[in-house]
């Protein structure tokens, strides 16, 4: 697959039932499937060749109707983004899918903050948030050319988004409640941006979605209809 800097955007994916049983299903994982709790929590894969985590269901369709419509719709956009790059839909095989978050619920405690940053009161709203370094999204274990798929399932602030770095430029894709962007994560770093834990009450839920391009062809692990 060759680099491409496009970057599929579509709002309003799901509609509120499937939002909230998706809500109420990662709460799940974030409590029992947890991988990580540094300046995010991030669980374990939920979906992934092993069927759906904390389940009984090792294939599709599982147990919990929002994941199969999270899959399939997701999908559907991946083939459509894949299609455009010349690649038909028996190139398009998922990879992983896992939730990341954060969601304190406290309200930082302002003036010892001020102690710790002087300046405090001259930040802004956009100045204070947590993110990673960029990263390249590839995998040891399949060995192909990586998709990312990022759905903002909750989020209060239209900052906290992806930025995607692209040769000489940068490309800043805000967040927002019920949005999902496709982009070739494989070709160029990105990273997200969340809430600073110890400074910012607000929320963002990501569900993170990777696939890969099957070429050249090798038996995948695992398939969606």
């Amino acid at each position: 697959m060759n680099p491409t800097k496009e970057v599929y955007i579509i709002d309003d994916i799901f509609d509120d039932t499937t939002i909230d049983q998706l809500y109420s299903s990662c709460q799940k994982h974030f409590e029992d499937n947890l991988l990580s709790s540094d300046f995010i929590d991030i669980t374990n894969s939920i979906v992934d060749c092993h069927g759906l985590a904390l389940s009984q269901s090792k294939y599709f369709p599982y147990s919990e109707k929002c994941w199969n419509i999270l899959c399939l719709k997701i999908k559907k956009y991946v083939v459509e983004y894949c299609s455009r790059c010349g690649y038909d839909e028996s190139f398009v095989v998922p990879f992983s899918c896992w939730a990341e978050r954060v969601d304190t619920g406290i309200k930082p405690d302002v003036e010892s903050i001020k102690e710790l940053i002087p300046d405090f009161d001259d930040l802004t709203p956009e100045d204070i948030f947590a993110a990673d370094k960029p990263i390249l999204v590839n995998d040891y274990q399949v060995k192909k050319h990586m998709l990312r798929t990022v759905y903002y399932l909750k989020t209060e602030d239209p900052f906290f988004g992806t930025k995607i770095y692209f040769d000489g430029e940068e490309k800043k894709i805000q967040s927002k409640n019920n949005r999902l962007i496709i982009y070739d994560g494989y070709s160029y770093k990105s990273h997200h941006y969340y809430p600073e834990k110890l400074l910012d009450h607000r929320t963002q839920y990501n569900i993170v979605f990777d696939w890969y391009i099957n070429d050249p062809f090798d038996v995948p692990d695992w398939v969606l209809p």
